[in-house]
């Protein structure tokens, strides 16, 4: 019952045809036994575009029936932009260092954009939004830290200690919110805690609702009429 999406089919298949057409592709590259730069860059090209695909199914499994979905929106923008300059730069052989960060720092952000979008899929109880919200907060600092590392060749083994500690973190909020989002699941009142993909269900059962009832009121009405009509 789900509304269809415009992207969702699209971005199947192109993920399925991406992962088969890199599979054929490394059976008859191993069966040759010679590989190339043009080779190398095919294959790329094919993961590029299954993480792409899949990067943009998550967006898609985010978004909410109303709103703005600001966040799914802006992952579907940088995973679309992020993309093009990988394939791009493979593609013409960029070797500029200012174009190469910029497409890092911009992965890094993209990659937060999406885990934060994947994570507001778990709807928590009003006393776990914190949870939530502080989160996001450490998710895209850790996306910013990474950018600033890789703007600023920043090479300080306390910064790497802080990173891998930043990441632990992350990793530990990840597995607590959907955990969070189970136990939201047993309050009294479950209407603002459906999911996207159940609250798009519920819209898109609402909307053949109103449908069926604007139907009734015409057949209602034609009854009227026709009765009247005979009855005069």
């Amino acid at each position: 019952m789900t509304t269809p999406s415009s992207l969702k089919k699209p971005l199947l298949y192109l993920l399925i045809g991406s992962v088969l057409l890199s599979a054929l592709l490394g059976i008859v590259l191993v069966l040759r036994g010679n590989w190339g730069w043009l080779e190398v860059r095919v294959i790329l090209t094919t993961v590029i575009i299954a993480v792409a695909s899949v990067c943009g199914l998550a967006c898609d499994l985010s978004r909410t029936p109303s709103g703005f979905n600001a966040m799914p929106k802006s992952g579907l923008v940088l995973t679309a932009v992020t993309t093009v300059l990988l394939l791009f730069g493979i593609w013409c052989e960029i070797g500029s260092e200012a174009y190469w960060k910029t497409t890092t720092v911009l992965i890094s952000i993209g990659v937060a954009t999406i885990h934060v979008s994947l994570l507001s899929i778990a709807k928590l109880a009003n006393r776990f939004r914190w949870v939530y919200f502080i989160g996001s907060q450490i998710i895209f600092g850790l996306a910013l830290l990474i950018a600033a590392v890789i703007v600023f060749e920043i090479n300080s083994e306390l910064l790497w200690r802080f990173l891998a500690a930043h990441s632990i973190v992350v990793a530990a909020i990840s597995i607590v919110i959907p955990i969070l989002h189970r136990i939201s699941k047993t309050d009294a009142n479950r209407g603002d805690l459906l999911m996207p993909v159940e609250a798009r269900n519920v819209d898109s059962i609402d909307r053949q609702i109103a449908q069926l009832e604007e139907r009734l009121a015409q057949l209602r009405t034609l009854r009227e009429q026709i009765v009247g009509g005979t009855l005069r």
